[in-house]
């Protein structure tokens, strides 16, 4: 998809959003994108609920999971937000369910508003990554 950020802009913007392979197409490579930033900054954002059975059940985190085993690596994943559970990274965004995707997209403004903050916090923010992070908080988020 050519552009997926304007598309995945535009979607967190609407009433009712259409599950469809091109939003899959959109969130797989938000996924890649976010992994190569992440890795860049290794900036910690513990973001957005987006818990189905519970909102604050499942949450977006942007940490060295370890995704693969013994291949710890930074990306942005839904985990389980319980204490308890270590943020266990449970699927990357294109692979959660048709309901969690929409509420996923419509947590991407808040997601990204937060982590921009987290990197210019972390002093990262003039960084190429940290640019761009920054780049896409304004895009998600303006009027």
């Amino acid at each position: 998809m050519k552009d997926f950020i304007g598309f995945l802009v535009e979607q967190s913007r609407l009433d009712k959003i259409a599950v469809n392979p091109a939003l899959d197409d959109a969130l797989t490579h938000l996924d890649h994108t976010l992994a190569g930033l992440s890795e860049s900054v290794q900036v910690e954002y513990k973001g957005p609920f987006v818990g189905v059975e519970t909102l604050k059940a499942h949450q977006l985190m942007v940490l060295r999971h370890e995704w693969k085993i013994h291949q710890p690596s930074w990306s942005m994943k839904v985990c389980v937000a319980a204490p308890e559970a270590n943020c266990r990274a449970e699927w990357p965004v294109q692979g959660v369910s048709r309901l969690r995707k929409v509420m996923v997209v419509k947590a991407l403004p808040e997601f990204f508003a937060g982590f921009s903050a987290a990197v210019q916090a972390a002093g990262k923010a003039d960084s190429p990554a940290g640019v761009r992070i920054i780049e896409l908080a304004q895009r998600f988020n303006q009027s």
